[in-house]
C-alpha cells in the first residue's frame, strides 16, 4: 500500500511540475525573445555564437545527465544488481577522455569567444557596411529615454525610427539618473548609459518591423516602464518621417528638456522639430566639468523622492 501511495504522489510530482514548466513558457513575449528571434545582424551573430557554444558544451553535459540516470536505474534496490567490483585502479585511456576532451572543448571556446568579442565590439562599425553610420544620440533620464537625430535635427522621446539595412550609431549617456543600460534584444548587444560618459553601440534592422528596445539596469521606481519603440521602414518610408516630424512637432529647447528632466513614467512618444544646439555634448561637459559631492542637477526634481 505504502508503494503504491508513493508511486502515485511521485507521479503526480512530475506531472505537476511539467504542467508548470509549459504554463510558464506561455508567458514568454517573443519580442523579448530577442537572441531566438534576431532581426538584425548583431543579434544574428549573437545567436549563432550562443547556439554553437551550446552544442560544444552537450558534448560534455549530455552524456554525464545519460550516464547518471542510467546508473540511478541500473543500480536500484529493486533490480538486487551485484555490486560492481573492477580489478583495477588506474586507466591511462580513461583518464584522458573525462580530461582531454573538456580541455579541447575549452580552448574551442576560448577561440570563438575572442574572435566574436572582437567581431561584436559595440564601438566597433560593423564589417561589411560601405555608406556612414547614421548617428543617434541617446540619453537616459528618469524614467524615459530621448534620442537625438543630429543630422536631421529632430528628437523623440520613448520612439526610435530607423531605416533598413543602414547601419546606426547609438551614442549613449544618462542625465539626472542612475546608471541604466540600453538594449534592443531583437538588433542586438546591450550596452550601459552613464552620466558624464559616451558609450557606443552600432546595430543594423535587417527587415522592417516594430521593435521592443528597453532599460535592463534597475535605476528607481520606473524602471519597469522605461521602455521604447523601434521602428524600421526602408529608406523613402523613414525620409517621410523625418519631413512629417519636422513640419508638426515642437522645438526640443533647453526650457523643454529642463521638463524632461523632471521624473515621469510609461510616457508617450514625443516628437520635436529642431534641437538646441550641442545639446548632447552639454549633457556630457555637464558631468565631466563637476566634482565635490553637490549634483549638477541639485535643483531638479530627483528619481528618489519624485513619487512621494
Amino acid at each position: 500500500m505504502t508503494q503504491i501511495v508513493t508511486k502515485m504522489v511521485k507521479n503526480w510530482l512530475k506531472w505537476t511540475m511539467l504542467v508548470g514548466i509549459l504554463l510558464s513558457l506561455t508567458a514568454c513575449n517573443l519580442q523579448l525573445s530577442g537572441l531566438l528571434d534576431p532581426k538584425g545582424v548583431i543579434a544574428f551573430e549573437e545567436r549563432k555564437l550562443f547556439f554553437d557554444t551550446l552544442a560544444l558544451m552537450m558534448i560534455v553535459v549530455l552524456p554525464v545527465i545519460i550516464m547518471s540516470f542510467a546508473f540511478i536505474y541500473h543500480y536500484q534496490v529493486s533490480h538486487r544488481t551485484r555490486d560492481y567490483k573492477p580489478n583495477w585502479s588506474h586507466s591511462h585511456f580513461l583518464e584522458s577522455l573525462w580530461w582531454g576532451i573538456p580541455c579541447i572543448i575549452i580552448v574551442v571556446l576560448a577561440v570563438i569567444t575572442w574572435k566574436k568579442t572582437i567581431l561584436l565590439d559595440p564601438y566597433r562599425q560593423i564589417p561589411g557596411q560601405t555608406a556612414a553610420p547614421m548617428v543617434i544620440q541617446a540619453i537616459a533620464l528618469p524614467w524615459k529615454w530621448v534620442f537625438i537625430y543630429p543630422e536631421e535635427n529632430i528628437a523623440t522621446v520613448n520612439y526610435v525610427e530607423v531605416p533598413v539595412g543602414r547601419e546606426v550609431e547609438y551614442q549613449i549617456t544618462a542625465d539626472n539618473v542612475a546608471m541604466s543600460a540600453f538594449f534592443i534584444p531583437q538588433l542586438g548587444s546591450q550596452i550601459y548609459a552613464m552620466a558624464g560618459m559616451r558609450t557606443r553601440l552600432h546595430l543594423i534592422a535587417s527587415v522592417p518591423g516594430d521593435f521592443l528596445g528597453l532599460n535592463t539596469q534597475f535605476n528607481g521606481d520606473g524602471f519597469s516602464d522605461m521602455t521604447f519603440m523601434v521602428h524600421a521602414v526602408e529608406p523613402d518610408q523613414m525620409q517621410a518621417w523625418v519631413t512629417q516630424v519636422k513640419q508638426s512637432a515642437q522645438p526640443l529647447t533647453p526650457e523643454a528638456y529642463g521638463q524632461l528632466l523632471n521624473p515621469s513614467i510609461a510616457d508617450q512618444p514625443k516628437f520635436y522639430n529642431g534641437v538646441a544646439p550641442d545639446l548632447f555634448q552639454q549633457v556630457l561637459t555637464l558631468y565631466m566639468n563637476t566634482s565635490g559631492t553637490v549634483h549638477p542637477r541639485d535643483n531638479q526634481l530627483k528619481f528618489h523622492n519624485s513619487l512621494n
